[in-house]
């Protein structure tokens, strides 16, 4: 088994918070007798009222429609955009066209996703410089979610949206995740035999467990004494690194001393993700995810601007699971300078594993009655966009959005046994806009990708 295909299966496997079922004490709250709850008329109605229809998801089809979304957008530093699933072409297809309108009318310059960090600076360096190999910098994300024909679409436009001379604001792309270490592990290696050889050799030695994919994955069943003692020796470098930096930065430079840092910063964090207990659902994932986004922001300066693509679970301001959304956190800091677009459908096809058989495409009917999905759906529009902050402050329709309603949400996993038991309860306003597809496809595969080993775990 290659590195590439052991680091696959582990992600597969537990890496993404969202691939597992969610939690049965949510989906059966939300699905209890789905057929006796109805939505107010007031709250259908309001969604028909207030709906901004779009023409296509097809980023071939221009920017004319999506100017109505120029006041919802306003002077927001940070969109985040959501997906119901992580297999939807839809999806993908409509959050390509919002780059592009927020590149090109907002003066948006960088691109963030639910993707590791390290791994990312690839598909950068393709988007700015062209020297490296697209499909093999996606393929080097090493998750299916992100391996699709729409996000080499994306990457593509942006490389030619960079090539243009009359484009001097370049558009660059960054993961904000952190789950794997052993990229960053090398990476902070290779600097510190540049700058400090005994360090590096220290390094070497003590991280070893993390240096390459099969070790990592062979350590993620170690024990939490384990991981407690590596997330010491971490912390120990970090501060070796911040009390050698003149002396660092003299050796190389600012700019490969503070990629260095963060490299280790990114090895902190998948050790943390490891070592603190996460049951009822906490993960440290979504602040770290947080921290790295605004880390992302400082480097790119004050005036930049960032649309982040991630899982509706991530995006929403609400919390999930016991622990802080990255939302939820990003909020605290941005405030209204921050717009969370949460993506919403009704019916039809997508991507995702299923235990046991690996990944396939699966196609769901209508939404469950009384559910959002099925609320938007009554509006009777095929594609469109509703901005929430619109609603009404008070009445029927300010407190259904208000109160926790059931919305489809599938990460990675899925099973068609239950259906019904991937309705969560969510509570609309943690949206600020929804935008909604009434009938779905599946993401298409990269060809490359069917033909490597690993296509989705035992």
């Amino acid at each position: 088994m290659t590195s590439d295909v052991a680091i696959r299966r582990y992600l597969a496997l537990g890496g993404l918070f969202l691939e597992l079922v969610v939690c049965p004490t949510l989906t059966s709250q939300a699905t209890k007798s789905p057929s006796s709850i109805s939505v107010p008329r007031e709250v259908t109605s309001w969604f028909k009222s207030a709906a901004m229809p779009l023409d296509s998801t097809n980023p071939e089809s221009g920017l004319d429609d999506l100017r109505q979304m120029e006041s919802t957008i306003g002077n927001a530093r940070i969109v985040a955009m959501g997906e119901a699933t992580h297999g939807t072409r839809e999806f993908f297809q409509l959050k390509h066209r919002m780059l592009e309108f927020l590149v090109e009318k907002k003066g948006f310059t960088v691109f963030g996703i639910e993707a590791n960090w390290p791994e990312s600076l690839a598909i950068n360096d393709y988007v700015l410089n062209g020297t490296s190999d697209a499909v093999e910098a996606l393929d080097g994300l090493y998750f299916w979610t992100w391996n699709t024909g729409e996000m080499l679409d994306m990457i593509q436009w942006m490389r030619k949206y960079n090539r243009d001379p009359k484009h001097t604001n370049k558009v660059k792309f960054f993961g904000f995740d952190m789950q794997v270490a052993h990229l960053a592990v090398r990476n902070a290696e290779r600097y510190l035999e540049k700058v400090d050889p005994g360090e590096a050799k220290l390094a070497s030695t003590l991280l070893a467990p993390l240096s390459d994919a099969n070790r990592e994955r062979e350590s993620a069943n170690k024990s939490k004494y384990f991981w407690q003692k590596t997330a010491g020796m971490i912390e120990s470098f970090l501060g070796s690194l911040e009390r050698r930096k003149k002396v660092y930065v003299e050796a190389s430079s600012l700019e490969e001393w503070t990629l260095a840092r963060h490299n280790l910063e990114i090895v902190r964090q998948a050790v943390e993700m490891h070592s603190v207990d996460r049951s009822g659902n906490f993960s440290p994932r979504d602040q770290s995810m947080a921290t790295n986004v605004e880390w992302i922001l400082d480097q790119e300066g004050p005036e930049s601007k960032i649309m982040l693509w991630a899982h509706n679970g991530h995006v929403s301001t609400a919390p999930l699971g016991e622990g802080e959304s990255m939302g939820m956190v990003l909020r605290k800091t941005y405030g209204a300078r921050m717009v969370v677009c949460g993506f919403s459908f009704d019916q039809g096809s997508f991507q995702a594993l299923q235990r046991g058989k690996g990944l396939r495409q699966f196609t769901v009917g209508p939404a469950i009655p009384g559910s959002l999905d099925a609320a938007l759906a009554a509006a009777g529009i095929p594609l469109f966009a509703v901005d929430l902050r619109r609603a009404p402050s008070s009445g029927t329709v300010a407190d259904w959005l208000n109160t926790p309603q059931p919305m489809r949400s599938i990460g990675a996993i899925y099973s068609e046994s239950a259906p019904d038991a991937y309705f969560v309860p969510v509570t609309p306003h943690s949206f600020d806009v929804i935008l909604f597809v009434r009938r779905t496809t599946a993401a298409h595969e990269n060809p490359k990708f069917s033909e490597i080993e690993f296509r989705g775990g035992p």
